[in-house]
């Protein structure tokens, strides 16, 4: 094992020691109040259930010996209340069974996703109402014993990964995303308020950065910290060549010219020592760019820059919760835009962007632009724009920021079970990780020079998804078209033409990564 993959080493039993030590069925007392003309019970979703209910169904009338349930479910959670009688249930997964007796109607049991239920033990007069958290999927059930003891185990046979599958992330924290919407929807605050600041703060303190401005999406971050800072005509941007084309537009929507420099060919970073040389008298801000995840060398950057009256604009679009020497990206610069786009490690529900930095007359100059140029309402001060994050993203993020760690943790480990699995293989060179990065690994990028599309297509007919970031780099991109010529950033062209990226998500399993793995080998014949 390589000393860059050594230093991602991470145990890869802490998903599955979770998911065996914690609770399978929860007994919850509910609400009761007795009235004179009868018993009000009550389940509220917040308090005693948990998850929204979108579908509710009774038992009842079951003969004696007989029992209910015998199935499995993949992401549905129920709770079951027993409004007559007594019932047993019994909910097994990951190797342990807990059994509750439900015999009274003032008492619930909820039941996490993922579990085997068997209902037995019916009294003769047993009435039971099941709340769930989804409606009728058969797609969900698994009917047969021996079939859930296999996918429990994650011994189902792997046939095909995707690449992404954003419904795996709705199946997992859906229940909390909808009641985070919904209590936006409720407050009947749709544009600005507590939830947009809450999430500012909150993310801005996770960044390490004093303070964070909620935007439309990545690319009006950059560009609004561009305007925030005079940047014009005649003042110029250095931005690398291989990157989205977002941050190269950024600097020409202000009317700033586009400085490229070249890339590293293990990393794609900006190649600092090409910024030394291109700094000039006009050069107002470079741009560096935390690219799939891995932090730019800040420290490089500074000295290139030398003192000199530089902006530094990170573009950490790629980067939330990735570290330089240990501290965050985000907190690395003079500002730093993200993206919440929705295949981001952190992503919205739709667009979404912000814009983090240390200095006050930034942030405020950067809130009062997104907002028509106003402070208050009808006074336009500048000529603004209409770039706002809206509560309901805001909502969604706040409730993803506390997952985030865990999945970057489960995109780590995933990531070394590729390092450790790909190794050695002729003809395919994995990405570089400098000792000082603890990148996040939004994508995983291989380079398989002179055969690149052939396995890409020869992963496809095999039933594995993979992306090419970026096929076209910014300087033949046809917007630029006779602004740069083929040739001049040699390195930049040779990553377009060799780049793969391999499916890595944390909703990924072990074994959907090894059968990444074991295709690729079989194409390079390892």
């Amino acid at each position: 094992m390589s000393a860059h993959a050594a230093a991602l080493d991470q145990p890869e039993d802490d998903l599955a020691l979770a998911r065996a030590t914690a609770s399978l069925v929860s007994l919850v007392e509910l609400q009761t109040i007795p009235m004179p003309n009868g018993i009000l019970g009550v389940a509220e979703v917040s308090r005693h259930i948990g998850f929204p209910v979108h579908r509710a169904y009774y038992i009842r009338d079951v003969p004696a010996g007989q029992s209910r349930g015998g199935h499995g479910h993949r992401a549905l959670r129920q709770c079951f209340l027993c409004l007559r009688g007594s019932v047993r249930l019994s909910i097994s997964a990951s190797g342990r069974t807990e059994v509750v007796e439900l015999t009274r109607p003032s008492q619930a049991a909820v039941v996490a996703a993922g579990c085997w239920r068997d209902l037995s033990d019916f009294s003769d007069d047993s009435v039971v109402i099941v709340l769930a958290s989804e409606e009728y999927d058969e797609a969900d059930y698994i009917r047969d014993y021996d079939e859930f003891l296999r996918w429990d185990a994650g011994r189902e046979p792997v046939t095909a990964v995707p690449y992404l599958d954003l419904a795996r992330t709705s199946k997992v924290i859906g229940a909390e995303l909808e009641l985070a919407m919904r209590r936006v929807m409720k407050s009947g605050r749709l544009i600005g308020g507590e939830e947009v600041g809450r999430f500012e703060a909150r993310f801005a303190a996770y960044c390490d950065a004093d303070r964070m401005v909620g935007v439309g999406n990545g690319l009006d971050a950059l560009t609004l910290a561009l305007r925030a800072w005079d940047v014009g005509p005649g003042d110029e941007v250095i931005v690398p060549a291989h990157t989205f084309v977002a941050s190269a537009l950024a600097t020409d929507e202000v009317g700033a010219s586009v400085v490229l420099v070249d890339v590293e060919p293990d990393t794609g970073l900006m190649d600092m020592a090409q910024v030394a040389a291109a700094i000039g008298e006009r050069t107002r801000v470079v741009m560096p760019v935390h690219l799939y995840g891995h932090p730019a060398d800040m420290d490089a950057l500074a000295a290139a820059i030398g003192g000199r009256d530089i902006k530094v604009l990170e573009d950490a679009c790629q980067a939330h919760g990735a570290r330089y020497k240990g501290r965050r990206c985000g907190g690395l610069g003079d500002a730093a835009a993200f993206s919440f786009y929705p295949t981001k490690n952190l992503g919205a529900l739709g667009d979404g962007g912000a814009l983090a930095t240390r200095d006050v007359a930034t942030g405020e100059r950067v809130r009062m632009l997104a907002n028509y140029g106003s402070r208050e309402k009808y006074s336009h001060e500048i000529m603004g724009r209409n770039s706002r994050l809206d509560p309901l993203q805001a909502a969604v993020l706040s409730t993803k920021l506390d997952h985030l760690d865990g999945w970057n943790a489960r995109r780590s480990q995933l990531a070394l079970r590729y390092f450790n699995g790909l190794a050695d293989i002729r003809g395919l060179e994995l990405p570089g990780v400098r000792a000082w990065a603890e990148p996040v690994w939004h994508v995983f990028p291989v380079r398989a020079p002179g055969v690149r599309d052939q396995l890409q297509a020869f992963l496809a007919e095999g039933g594995v998804g993979a992306n090419i970031h970026y096929p076209t780099p910014v300087h033949l991109q046809p917007c630029y078209r006779g602004r740069w010529r083929e040739g001049d950033f040699p390195v930049a062209e040779a990553l377009a033409q060799s780049l793969l990226s391999l499916p890595l998500d944390p909703t990924h399993t072990d074994r959907e990564i090894d059968f990444v793995i074991a295709r690729v080998r079989e194409f390079f014949g390892s």
